[in-house]
């Protein structure tokens, strides 16, 4: 499979159009019909940006190793039959209370679950369309409880204490932010001044996401 072949696979799993491939990576659409076509070469920037986008390795995208990472979409060839509980749903929108009930659960391969610690793995079925450019609404997405966000990652959080809504998170010397990510401008982010009051707890930091059925 050549590199093109790679990048517009990847995309297809996560049910990105290029035009929203293009968006993420600061392209136009006709470069990524360009590299999806072989027709133009990818830079090693870009090809450590595509890397990390879709969760895989450069080498992956480049063909020089042909094992899709676990932590890509799909999983990987090795079977998933690691179990993550999910919980309730979570509001890609408003934040909304992520009720406590296991409504069901999704299978991670067991290499997934060692690297991230399977006590540590939790998912939320999602609900909404505040995260669409990275997460489709009806999807589940997979959680890590103890990974230290940086600035810039997505992840799940607590809003004033009992609602739980999904977000990119942000931080600078002023303020903690958690951005929406939709192709609708209308959703807002949650906005807390570093001097004011700190109503919020990062609950996980996003994984990965799937359409598998729970």
């Amino acid at each position: 499979m050549t590199t093109g072949k790679r990048i517009a696979d990847l995309r297809k799993k996560r049910s990105w159009t290029q035009p929203m491939l293009a968006d993420k990576m600061s392209v136009s659409q006709s470069t990524i019909t360009m590299w999806e076509n072989d027709k133009r070469a990818v830079s090693s920037e870009d090809v450590k940006k595509l890397a990390k986008l879709f969760g895989t390795t450069t080498d992956y995208i480049l063909g020089i190793d042909d094992n899709l990472p676990i932590n890509a979409i799909p999983v990987s060839s090795e079977v998933a039959d690691q179990p993550v509980m999910v919980y309730g749903e979570i509001e890609a929108g408003v934040a909304k209370w992520a009720e406590q009930d296991i409504i069901g659960q999704i299978n991670v391969t067991k290499s997934f679950a060692k690297r991230y610690g399977a006590n540590n793995l939790f998912a939320l079925k999602v609900n909404g369309e505040s995260m669409n450019r990275e997460i489709p609404n009806g999807y589940t997405a997979v959680f890590s409880k103890d990974l230290e966000p940086e600035s810039g990652d997505i992840v799940a959080v607590m809003i004033d204490s009992e609602s739980a809504t999904i977000k990119r998170f942000r931080e600078t010397s002023l303020a903690v932010m958690f951005e929406p990510s939709s192709w609708d401008p209308s959703f807002k982010p949650y906005v807390f001044p570093k001097n004011g009051i700190q109503d919020f707890k990062i609950i996980g930091k996003f994984l990965y996401a799937t359409s598998e059925c729970i």
